[in-house]
């Protein structure tokens, strides 16, 4: 009988302040913020460096931490994740998944 007998679990309740700035955060873009910020912060060198060359930003500045760009910058940004996504979908949609294409298709010796 001891198996079936159930501990209690104490679950640590968040403090209403707390309860109501994590619902903010969900109408007010700051959660997506923060993944965005924590997602770009990761990026590889070379990824990053793609999305601001592709927001017209200089790739110099792909050791920033997304937190040092300005609004103007940050715009930039998105409009550099906006391209890259578009050239990948055009991509897919025209050659279908790329990571399939052999180096004998590029060839023109082949």
């Amino acid at each position: 009988m001891n198996q079936l007998a159930e501990k209690p679990v104490l679950h640590q309740v968040p403090s209403a302040q707390e309860s109501i700035a994590n619902a903010k955060a969900l109408f007010n873009g700051q959660a997506v913020r923060c993944k965005l910020e924590k997602m770009f912060n990761e990026l590889p060198d070379k990824s990053r460096g793609l999305v601001l060359i592709a927001g017209g930003l200089p790739a110099k500045d792909y050791q920033r931490e997304f937190s040092s760009f300005d609004d103007l910058e940050l715009q930039k940004i998105r409009m550099g994740m906006s391209y890259v996504k578009q050239m990948a979908v055009d991509l897919d949609n025209e050659l279908g998944d790329v990571r399939r294409l052999k180096h004998y298709q590029f060839s023109s010796t082949h």
